[in-house]
Parts: structure tokens; C-alpha cells; sequence
């Protein structure tokens, strides 16, 4: 019995959706990033993963946005834009806008990875994913109910 095939999006909304996870994934580290001035292990997995986003990069850069490609980016940043602005928060309430952060990250990782063959179906993201995938973990652990923020976040930005 043959499955029906997936319709993927076509190549060129595959491309915008990479773009999208990965800017807003190192975004979301560049806010995160300041807590990482409380442990060298931190440190050393959000350099790991903007690692993996730089490698996973190189393969989007090839192709130039669109101009509708950029302004759906834009959009899209406007919104997320405002979940990270964290400076006048108390700290407790600004750890768990980075963690939500993070997932949300994740988030958009999966979503490029499942639904764009033509660029996310390289070893190189499935390591990003997987180092990402190991902080949201970890975060959830330390603060429950984040990656139901960082869903939240994600469904409103994408």
C-alpha cells in the first residue's frame, strides 16, 4: 500500500522558512546569552549551537530573499521583537522569557526540519535541533511550564 506524499511547501517558502529559524534562533541566544555569565557549560552549549546555525547558514546563503520573503521576516521579527526586550523584568520573570525564548527557538528548528526537505534534511540540522533540543530540556527542568510559553511565542510569531 503506497502513503500519500508529504506536499512540502515549494523551495522557495522552504528557503524563507529556514532563514526565519535560524535568525530567530540566534536571536533568541544573543537575549539567553547573558545568563550564560553563570556557568561555563552554558556558555559552551549556546557556542555550540551558534555554531550549528552558522553551518546550517552556509546553505541558505546560496539563495537570495525575496522582497515578500523579507517583509514576511520582518513581520515576523516585529513580533517576537517584542518578547525580547527582558531589561526592566525582575530576574525571575526575565529566566523564564529566555527559556520560553529558547523553545520557541526550537520550535521554529522542528518546524524547518519537518517541513522543508530541500534545505533542513542535512546532518547539520539535525545537529542544531539536538544541541538546541538539549538547553530547552534542560531549561524546562529548571523553570516547568516555559515551553508552553515558548509555544505561545512561537505560534504568534510564525
Amino acid at each position: 500500500m503506497n502513503t500519500p506524499a508529504i506536499p512540502y511547501p515549494n523551495p522557495g517558502v522552504q528557503h524563507t522558512r529556514c532563514v526565519l529559524a535560524l535568525t530567530a534562533t540566534q536571536a533568541c541566544l544573543e537575549v539567553f546569552r547573558p545568563a550564560a555569565d553563570c556557568g561555563t557549560a552554558l556558555k559552551r552549549q549556546l557556542d555550540k549551537i551558534s555554531r550549528w546555525v552558522e553551518a546550517c547558514a552556509q546553505q541558505t546563503r546560496s539563495k537570495k530573499l525575496s522582497a515578500g520573503a523579507k517583509r514576511d521576516i520582518g513581520q515576523r521579527f516585529d513580533i517576537l521583537g517584542r518578547y525580547m526586550i527582558t531589561e526592566d523584568m525582575p530576574d525571575e520573570t526575565r529566566f523564564r522569557r529566555w527559556a520560553a525564548l529558547i523553545w520557541a527557538a526550537l520550535t521554529f528548528i522542528e518546524d524547518a526540519c519537518n517541513t522543508c526537505p530541500v534545505y533542513a534534511h542535512v546532518p547539520q540540522w539535525r545537529y542544531l535541533r539536538q544541541t538546541v533540543n538539549t538547553l530547552a530540556e534542560k531549561l524546562r527542568e529548571l523553570e516547568p511550564g516555559m515551553d508552553e510559553d515558548g509555544t505561545a511565542i512561537y505560534e504568534e510569531a510564525a
